[in-house]
């Protein structure tokens, strides 16, 4: 009987809820509230019976008393916490603009603080807060004067006075998820009246702080570059922040690294020795204590290296590298264990994939470290893993190690490395085969042991059928392996590339579409007709005269420099092979002044490749049979386009780099003899 009447308590609360009677309602709404906080099952239950409609329509009514607003509020606040699921509903039944209407100047202390309790909670995910775009002009002036009065007020050093302060900052912080937002912030001075709290003293004051100015600067370069301006006590921010970095809290510390990696990913610092010197080993030490989460101290050590090779290098100088290895050889050795929170593994192991991509993206010393570290091992394995996430974060990292090319010789061919890989290359899951093939091209290049098992194991036909994929990505990368495979192939891999990815379908891939499918489509087109027979003859049978001519028009017209440079090769590689071929170049006039525009260009690639083109049609002689002292065969083309003037015009200049001037040089020697 006791049981039952337990069981039925919750439900006439509830009930309750519809009284007319205000003392019946506040008393069933402080009921459920001392019972709901730090109960998830009372949360539940209450969630169950259908608490927020009520909550909510008591919050709505203007004529509510302000008793039962503070408990309403205070339910909502502890609801809000059970997930973004409970919290979404709240949002949905109107308790936001309850929430606002109830911080206005006037309102009751006690309520106004349950509210911003409230809205915090609510805040603390993301749709929520991208959803309160709205909500934000009224409320970032509000937060900000809670700061000011707390700073005006002789109460400043109350700790319920920080509290207060600390919780409107936090909130700040939670609307700053868009640019057009942080500039709301920053454009209504936030940045010079939250940098005094820095320097209070009070550890989850600064913590709340400096994470409202790694929001506010978060990828966005001229809030940063602001914020490096903005001082306090004859200290600008980055000195300020620097300080705490070495703060005893090791919150603190993380934050103010936080900060510091925003500033140095926006270019803001003039001075980078804060990040090398503070802010890389604060975090690599932090990488082996436990006082602060894990995955977050990973993923800043990330964001920080990112594209700084200067940056990698003192992370590696730190030990963060060996560290990152060692926190995924402690993950695998709790795989299946009892009480371990495996989701939470998962996240760090893809974290620390990432992390460690990064720091090895630029450096040969950095990448070593890694193989020193038994990482092939690690990686190898993670290509297996259950997680779609830890499976691309591995093959983003795999990419990056094996573009050493010392470490693609003796290090990759006994890991077990290209299996795994092919398979996830195959993968359904885009993201997984985005990133395989991304690696897998490093893999494929002449000097890789891997190359010829991978030809054993298929590439060709696997890269041929991602070449038709739907996603440019993907499709990009299938041709750009295919380019890999093509330098110094022997004829029977030129001969079954063609067959599989035809030269019609290439000439197609190169002219239209992505811009970064037209440059790898049109570098498989070079590589395929470079030092051999079989692949200008198969382009010429493939398209006949005319089509071969209007592709190198339209590829050398293009406004993409690689696709112009590729195209200068491929027209070499067709001018140099038979006489017939240079004859469809030389015929068509406009097609031979391009390459002679080309020949002039500032950029060293294209003019050389342009000078290349002219080599490879002087060469060809008059009398086929003869030997090279006859002349040119194409001369009076040449001289209608006054090459030989052009030539000793560009070696004439004093600034011509190098590389240009010995091909010019190179031509020249054609132009030497008696007869010309």
């Amino acid at each position: 009987m006791a049981m039952a009447t337990t069981q039925q308590q919750p439900v006439q609360h509830i009930q309750q809820l519809q009284s007319t009677n205000p003392v019946e309602v506040y008393s069933a709404l402080r009921t459920i509230k001392n019972a709901i906080i730090g109960s998830n099952a009372k949360k539940t239950l209450y969630y169950q019976l259908q608490i927020i409609p009520h909550v909510s329509s008591l919050l709505a009514l203007d004529d509510t008393d302000v008793q039962i607003r503070v408990q309403a509020t205070t339910i909502v606040s502890s609801l809000a916490h059970k997930g973004e699921d409970v919290a979404q509903q709240l949002v949905d039944g109107g308790v936001m603009e309850a929430l606002i209407g109830q911080v206005m100047p006037g309102t009751d202390a006690a309520l106004m603080e349950a509210s911003e309790r409230a809205l915090n909670a609510l805040l603390g995910y993301k749709a929520i807060r991208m959803g309160a775009e709205e909500h934000t002009h009224t409320m970032v002036p509000y937060l900000l004067s809670i700061i000011t009065e707390a700073k005006e007020s002789s109460r400043m050093f109350e700790m319920r006075m920080h509290a207060r302060v600390e919780l409107a900052v936090l909130i700040l912080e939670k609307l700053c998820v868009t640019e057009a937002r942080q500039f709301t912030v920053a454009n209504t001075g936030a940045m010079d009246l939250l940098a005094p709290l820095l320097q209070r003293g009070y550890p989850r004051l600064q913590v709340a702080t400096l994470r409202a100015f790694a929001a506010l600067s978060y990828e966005n370069m001229e809030i940063s570059r602001a914020l490096a301006t903005v001082a306090h006590d004859g200290r600008v921010f980055p000195q300020l922040v620097a300080e705490l970095a070495r703060h005893s809290d090791a919150d603190v510390r993380l934050h103010a690294c936080l900060c510091l990696a925003n500033l140095s990913r926006m270019r803001a610092l003039g001075d980078a020795r804060a990040v090398l010197s503070v802010a890389v080993p604060a975090l690599a030490k932090l990488l082996r204590g436990s006082d602060v989460p894990r995955l977050q101290v990973i993923e800043a050590l990330g964001y920080l290296c990112h594209e700084d090779a200067e940056i990698q290098m003192a992370a590696k100088n730190a030990g963060a590298v060996s560290d990152l290895v060692a926190i995924l050889a402690e993950i695998e050795s709790q795989d299946g264990a009892d009480f371990v929170d495996h989701a939470r593994n998962v996240q760090e192991t893809r974290a620390v994939f990432l992390a460690l991509g990064t720091i090895v993206s630029a450096g040969e010393e950095c990448r070593m470290r890694a193989v020193e570290s038994h990482a092939m091992a690690h990686l190898v394995r993670a290509l297996g893993h259950s997680d779609d996430g830890v499976k691309a974060a591995a093959c983003l990292c795999t990419q990056y190690i094996v573009r050493s090319v010392p470490i693609c010789r003796t290090h990759v061919p006994e890991s077990g490395l290209l299996r795994p890989l092919l398979a996830l290359v195959r993968s359904s899951v885009t993201s997984v085969q985005e990133k395989a093939t991304a690696a897998l091209i490093n893999l494929l290049p002449d000097f890789s042991p891997l190359r010829a098992d991978a030809l054993k194991e298929g590439v060709v036909d696997v890269l041929a059928r991602l070449v038709e994929s739907e996603h440019v990505t993907i499709r990009r990368n299938a041709l750009w392996g295919l380019r890999n495979l093509l330098v110094g192939a022997d004829d029977d891999t030129r001969r079954q590339i063609i067959a599989h990815v035809s030269v019609a379908r290439l000439s197609t891939l190169a002219q239209t579409g992505d811009k970064a499918v037209r440059e790898q489509a049109a570098g498989v087109l070079q590589n395929v007709t470079a030092e051999n027979e079989v692949g200008a003859q198969a382009v010429f049978d493939a398209l006949g005269a005319p089509q071969i001519v209007e592709l190198l028009r339209t590829l050398l017209a293009s406004e993409d420099s690689a696709v112009t440079v590729h195209a200068l090769y491929l027209t070499n590689n067709i001018a140099v092979r038979e006489r017939s071929l240079c004859e469809l170049i030389v015929g068509d006039r406009g097609l031979l002044q391009t390459i002679m525009d080309y020949a002039r260009s500032p950029v060293s690639e294209a003019a050389i490749g342009a000078l290349w083109c002219i080599n490879s049609i002087a060469s060809h002689r008059a009398d086929s049979d003869s030997d090279d002292s006859s002349e040119p065969r194409f001369l009076a083309e040449l001289e209608a386009q006054n090459v030989q003037s052009m030539l000793e015009t560009l070696l004439s200049d004093p600034g011509l780099c190098l590389g240009v001037r010995d091909r010019v040089k190179s031509c020249l020697d054609y132009f030497s003899s008696p007869d010309m």
